[in-house]
């Protein structure tokens, strides 16, 4: 599966819960902690009253250091630790490309009062920058067996998606469901296009179509140990992946994230990638295509 993972720690319950949760999933993995110093904020008379005595930035520095050392240790004696100084963002990049991570984790940071609020930004913005697959991390407190969504667009390049997918259910002994969503567009240009039995039947063959397109996403040598569930719904993409979330208990969902072509430009998620990492109840991996 994964051989070296990079865990984002800033020494909340939620990323150490995220790092454990880690550390048990993938006990194979080499683990790297990494931790962005922040720019430590004292007012003007604290600062004069600490002159000559202590340095706040030092002092953040030291701690941080001592702090995601036990923590390392903790989880494994061969765990690495990366500090970093600079933008979270900008220096977990920098940092996951040096470590040579094929995996970053980091925990969502939220207090939801409406279904719809959103994550906090650096997962987005991690999402958006990083150039592999990451892990935005939400517990649940589901309990019994593993359950993996994954919601495939069947576009030509989405076949990673598949295949990590595959990899991690069959990793982790989890169920599989693969779900396609045949648009509302879709289906209103069928109807107007043709009679309406006519729309229904080919709306039928599209589905069987896709079906099996969807399994074959699923690469043969993990559908043979898997149970593997396709289904393919009509609808709004985001609110069929919510909706399944909810009804068949899932603890993931794995899902392509678009990379723009040019190099210049920053890769950015998908519309439905965008909206499902904002509003899943769980946690959420994103793998570029």
């Amino acid at each position: 599966m994964f051989d070296h993972i990079l865990v984002t720690i800033d020494f909340s319950d939620a990323s150490v819960r995220a790092l454990r949760w880690t550390a048990r999933r993938f006990p194979d993995a080499k683990l790297t902690l990494f931790h962005a110093l922040h720019e430590v904020e004292a007012s003007a008379d604290v600062r004069q009253s600490l002159s000559g005595k202590v340095d706040p930035e030092e002092t953040a520095e030291l701690d941080a250091q001592d702090n995601i050392k036990v923590l390392a240790h903790s989880i494994s004696p061969d765990a690495d630790v990366i500090l970093r100084d600079g933008p979270p963002v900008k220096e977990l990049e920098q940092a996951a490309r040096d470590s040579g991570a094929d995996l970053v984790v980091l925990a969502a940071h939220e207090q939801r009062i409406w279904p719809w609020d959103r994550y906090d930004a650096m997962a987005e913005e991690t999402c958006d920058r990083v150039d592999l697959p990451i892990l935005i991390f939400r517990p649940t407190e589901r309990t019994g067996e593993f359950t993996i969504l994954t919601p495939l667009d069947l576009r030509d390049g989405s076949e990673p998606v598949g295949q990590i997918a595959g990899a991690i259910a069959s990793y982790l002994r989890a169920r599989l469901i693969v779900l396609h969503v045949l648009p509302k567009t879709f289906q209103g240009f069928l109807r107007a296009a043709s009679s309406a039995y006519q729309a229904e039947e080919t709306l039928r063959k599209a589905e069987s179509s896709a079906r099996n397109e969807a399994l074959a996403r699923i690469p043969a040598e993990f559908r043979e140990n898997l149970d593997v569930q396709v289904r393919v719904a009509r609808g709004q993409p985001v609110r069929q992946i919510l909706a399944t979330v909810e009804s068949e208990n899932v603890d993931l969902i794995v899902m392509g994230k678009t990379r723009l072509k040019k190099r210049t430009e920053r890769a950015l998620m998908g519309h439905v990638t965008g909206k499902a990492l904002r509003s899943a109840p769980c946690s959420v991996l994103t793998v570029p295509i």
